[in-house]
């Protein structure tokens, strides 16, 4: 067998591989065999036609391409073998010759990725602040949750509670919206299904009834509906009041009066939360950063099969394993599953380059699990289970489980080294 070896772009080989007369002789051998014992021939018993009566009944391509089914796998994948190929996903099969057997075999490898000067990476961290506007809004939010809501008989204004029928369709009477007895506040600012909604409420009363179009954007979120112009019909059936009550100290005991014994207390404990939250999505925006500046930096080739498969994950993470449910979904949007597959490329294709970096980062960087880490981990894992924790953990601690918290924790110690570099820390040590 000769095999001709070529490498392609985005981490592709392709073999060509020719099959020699012997080899080939040998496999029309066996494949006159399984024609004979498969087919019927004239005045002999099944398997029993000698290969000359097979062969003239099928002809010498026919019996070639029975061949076929069994030589080419084999020969690929000893191709695979003597020329070291690290294939990750199936080929693209070629017949381009029968005799002698020619085929080519284009098969996706093992992606490579180059770091280059990562070491130089550096992102200049957000200031975290809290003001005290930032703080009276979330008291704001809190005093609302304990806000009694009073019935009244006035014209709706924002900020009100409302109890109504809200229903709309489209210019050809098909109807998208039907609310009956929705309850819902009326916050100012706030678009309530569509731009323009929310206005149309203020002013009407209970019992009151209005219907009017309004303009759906380009932008809209479901996509059959934009551009088109929608009848809406408004029924109120009742207006609520929202009665808040006072930031005092009395309030304050109301939420919790062993933690917050006066509103000074409560106040800073909001602050606190609020602070600790904001670094908290400051960190991970900051590793976001530095992840993509890895990315930027780095030099990548990688088959689009992997580009596939990361579509299938994307997918499946939004619309689940059901799929009736699925082509359901599709329907309703009106379109194709290769269109929806379409819209998840680009994040898919980021996800997969910023995966390959990573591991690339955990590879350079000497970074690895260790079996106590992995059973630290498995005691913060159990430990709020109080008596069913051994119970629990057995069941963390299965073959597959393990690998997951071992996957985790590598992840969680690269993107604290990819951190460490961003702030120059690294040097600092080094220094």
């Amino acid at each position: 067998m000769k095999v001709t070896l070529e490498r392609l772009p985005e981490s592709r080989v392709q073999l060509q591989i020719e099959i020699d007369d012997e080899r080939l002789e040998k496999s029309l051998d066996s494949a006159y065999k399984r024609i004979a014992q498969k087919n019927r021939f004239p005045g002999f018993r099944p398997g029993k036609a000698p290969r000359p009566i097979v062969e003239r009944a099928v002809g010498r391509e026919g019996l070639i391409r029975e061949a076929l089914d069994k030589l080419v796998p084999a020969a690929y994948n000893e191709a695979l073998e003597t020329e070291n190929v690290d294939a990750i996903g199936q080929p693209e099969l070629e017949i381009e010759q029968l005799e002698p057997v020619k085929f080519t075999a284009t098969v996706p490898i093992r992606p490579t990725v180059a770091l280059n000067d990562y070491r130089a990476i550096r992102v200049e961290p957000e200031t975290v602040e809290v003001t005290g506007e930032m703080v009276e809004e979330q008291l704001l939010l809190l005093r609302r949750r304990h806000a009694t809501q009073v019935p009244v008989d006035r014209a709706i204004q924002w900020e009100d509670i409302l109890i109504a029928d809200v229903k709309a369709a489209e210019d050809d009477g098909n109807q998208f919206l039907d609310d009956e007895n929705a309850e819902f506040p009326l916050r100012e600012g706030k678009v309530l299904f569509v731009p323009g909604l929310a206005e149309a409420f203020l002013g009407m009363k209970k019992g009151d009834e209005k219907t009017f179009d309004i303009a759906i954007p380009e932008d809209f979120h479901i996509e059959q509906l934009r551009g088109k112009t929608a009848t809406f019909t408004l029924t109120i059936h009742e207006v609520k009041e929202e009665q808040l009550p006072e930031a005092d100290d009395e309030f304050a005991n109301s939420v919790n009066a062993e933690e917050f014994p006066d509103l000074a207390t409560l106040r800073a404990r909001i602050e606190s939360d609020m602070r600790a939250s904001l670094e908290n999505d400051a960190e991970s925006k900051y590793r976001n950063a530095a992840v993509d500046k890895l990315v930027e930096g780095a030099t990548l080739e990688y088959p689009r099969v992997l580009v596939e498969h990361e579509i299938d994950h994307l997918v499946r993470e939004a619309m689940g394993n059901n799929q009736q449910q699925y082509q359901m979904y599709l329907q309703q949007l009106g379109r194709s599953e290769a269109d929806f597959r379409e819209t998840w490329r680009e994040a898919a294709d980021m996800r997969l380059r910023r995966s390959l970096v990573l591991s690339e980062l955990a590879e350079a960087e000497g970074l690895d699990v260790s079996a106590e880490e992995i059973e630290e981990e498995l005691d913060t894992l159990v430990a709020p289970m109080g008596d069913d924790a051994a119970r629990f953990r057995q069941m963390f601690a299965t073959e597959e489980g393990v690998s997951t918290i071992r996957r985790n924790l590598l992840s969680r110690k690269t993107l604290d080294r990819l951190a460490a570099i961003a702030r120059g820390e690294l040097q600092e040590e080094q220094a």
